[in-house]
Formats: C-alpha cells, sequence, structure tokens
C-alpha cells in the first residue's frame, strides 16, 4: 500500500461511514443550528488547546448569513482581547448542508467538501488551518 492510498483510505472508509447524514437538503433552519453548534464545538476545543499549550492567541470563527450560503469567518484573538480577521474559512450552503472551501472572499471553490452533518458530529477533524477542505 503506498502513501496514497494509506492516506486515501482513511478518508473514503469516513465518507463511507457517514454516507447516511449526507441529506440533500436540511433547510436552511437546521443548516444554520449545525453551523453555530459546530462553531461553538470548535471555538471552545481551539481557546482550550490555546490555554493547555500557554498560547496567548487563539483562533475563533464566527458566521454571517447571506442570500445562498453561510459565510464562516476566521479571527486571531490576542492576549489583550484584540482581533484580526484571517479572512474566509468556508462557505455552508443555507439549504443543503453542503461545505465549500472559499475560492475568494465572496464565492465558494466548486465541489462540496463535506455535509455539515458530518462536520459536527466529528468536529475534531475541524483544524485552524482549514486543510480538511483540501482534496488530494
Amino acid at each position: 500500500m503506498n502513501i496514497i492510498e494509506q492516506t486515501f483510505q482513511p478518508y473514503h472508509t469516513f465518507l463511507m461511514q457517514t454516507a447516511e447524514l449526507s441529506v440533500t437538503n436540511l433547510g436552511a433552519d437546521k443548516t444554520l443550528f449545525l453551523t453555530e453548534a459546530l462553531i461553538e464545538t470548535v471555538n471552545n476545543e481551539w481557546k482550550v488547546a490555546a490555554i493547555d499549550s500557554c498560547n496567548s492567541t487563539y483562533n475563533k470563527l464566527e458566521y454571517s448569513v447571506g442570500i445562498k450560503y453561510i459565510k464562516v469567518n476566521q479571527f486571531k484573538v490576542h492576549a489583550d482581547g484584540s482581533f484580526s480577521n484571517n479572512g474566509v474559512f468556508m462557505f455552508i450552503d443555507k439549504e443543503s448542508g453542503a461545505c465549500y472551501k472559499p475560492a475568494s472572499h465572496k464565492a465558494p471553490a466548486k465541489g462540496i467538501r463535506f455535509w455539515i452533518n458530518q462536520l459536527t458530529k466529528y468536529p475534531e477533524m475541524v483544524d485552524p488551518y482549514g486543510s480538511f477542505l483540501y482534496i488530494s
């Protein structure tokens, strides 16, 4: 088994195990609820990890609702309480719950990367760098 197969196999297994979560139409209310739940969980995990490792800064996610997408923005919170914007973290389709990597500040890249159900069920996959949104 080569390195590509070793990397791809756990990802493929994860997608197959969570395929029942990939509902094609969640509705805007459920998608928004799951987005809020994911952001709250991830923000808490990242803050605790920063405190445990004695870092004075940590990353924080916030969202804004647009016409078609929920845009999740990432901020770096500094020790003095100030923050700096790190840009768009991901886009989430309001109706289907599909998660996309950002192509720009205004639009997502093509291709669904995850479903909000999957990320809410496994929030440890979401890292501050957004590496889970890249397809190998």
